[in-house]
């Protein structure tokens, strides 16, 4: 037990502000695992609920995502629901316990891109403008920082297999 607390201590100590971004970044993990659990309980999977969310989609500032939301996910809804509820509860499992971060990171990042410029701008709802264009930030900054080796899966990772990228 002794042990673990002097790893947590650790990984306040050093130089580097890792402690302190991993509080960020299990808080956002956090936030994706509530917003996915919600959806895995609901009727999300009807696919009712995204064409919802898309119907200003045709004012989407971008040309080409324009096109894909359109012509890609508009007309596979329920497809559509399935990927973003086991997606979303995926990515914050990852952020929650810090394993593969940079990975579900670059997803998270992409998925809070889709919704930014498919949902938030066209509904020119600025609250959750604000909200996508912090998480966007904050995933390309746990992609840098390798945020998953302080209090996570990947400082282990990163021990084991030292020549990896992906920790």
């Amino acid at each position: 037990m002794r042990k673990a607390w002097t790893w947590l201590a650790e990984s306040f100590r050093k130089t580097s502000y890792g402690g302190y971004l991993a509080i960020v970044r299990i808080l956002v993990g956090y936030h994706f695992v509530e917003v996915a659990w919600i959806k895995l309980s609901g009727n999300f999977f009807t696919g009712s609920t995204v064409q919802e969310y898309l119907a200003d989609a045709a004012k989407d500032p971008l040309a080409f995502h324009r096109e894909f939301i359109l012509d890609f996910v508009a007309p596979h809804p329920v497809f559509i629901s399935y990927l973003v509820a086991f997606g979303e509860m995926a990515i914050g499992i990852s952020l929650v316990t810090g394993c593969l971060v940079r990975i579900a990171s670059s997803f998270g990042a992409f998925h809070n891109f889709n919704i930014l410029f498919a949902i938030a701008i066209p509904s020119a709802n600025p609250l959750q403008v604000r909200v996508n264009r912090l998480f966007i930030f904050l995933h390309l900054l746990f992609v840098i920082a390798a945020a998953g080796r302080s209090l996570g899966v990947d400082g282990w990772l990163k021990q084991k297999f030292p020549r990896s990228r992906l920790f």
